[in-house]
């Protein structure tokens, strides 16, 4: 009967260290989630050298500057006809499946703004420059001001070359009506690992865990 007794509580107690881990990892993970990715993600002189956008890069129309005060921010200059542009962050890693969340979370759009603007996230090998898939969404120009927010959510390609993910903010097509008030200013961005992702991870090391046990 003692024997007995002694083996079930050894069980039980391994239910409970598994539980609480369970918990420890689920926790751990929803906390991660919230964790920003990005390397300046104000686009600001980091290094007090003048030049804003450090950790950035950009192509065509498009460049780093503070216009507004003290605010670092990306900007795209689509006052000129045919003007194109972007800018993006390399150098983050990304697993198969994993998936992310992208916000633009303070855009300035002027009034006479009219250029095709998309944003989202771009999937490279290891080499950090051979592109494997991306997903693309549009930035609407139906609202203008100050203080817009836009929002992205994708899940990277389930591929075992996939070593980086890119976030990327760019436009084309501009077309120039002469007035002025024609580009857009982020000052803002933040890429974050989603919860479900990251959750799904601790169950899976949670289950290899208790395996060995």
């Amino acid at each position: 009967m003692l024997i007995r007794r002694e083996k079930r509580m050894r069980r039980t107690t391994r239910w409970m260290v598994a539980a609480v881990s369970t918990a420890a990892l689920l926790s751990l993970g929803m906390n991660t989630a919230s964790a920003e990715l990005l390397t300046n993600p104000g686009f600001e002189d980091t290094n007090t050298d003048g030049n804003y956008g450090d950790g950035w890069g950009s192509f065509g129309s498009a460049g780093f500057h503070a216009f507004f005060g003290a605010n670092g921010h990306a900007s795209f200059f689509s006052d000129g006809n045919g003007n194109w542009g972007g800018v993006y962050q390399q150098g983050i890693a990304a697993t198969p499946g994993q998936s992310f969340q992208f916000d633009l979370t303070d855009v300035r759009i002027e009034s006479n703004t009219n250029a095709n603007y998309r944003f989202g996230l771009e999937y490279y090998q290891a080499d950090d420059g051979t592109k494997i898939g991306e997903d693309i969404v549009p930035m609407s120009l139906a609202v203008t001001g100050d203080g817009l927010s836009f929002s992205m959510s994708a899940t990277a390609p389930n591929d075992p070359l996939l070593a980086y993910v890119r976030p990327i903010i760019l436009f084309d097509n501009a077309v120039s009506a002469g007035q002025g008030q024609e580009n857009v200013f982020v000052f803002d961005a933040s890429l974050t690992p989603e919860p479900a992702s990251l959750g799904l991870c601790a169950v899976g090391g949670l289950a290899l865990l208790a395996r060995r046990k």
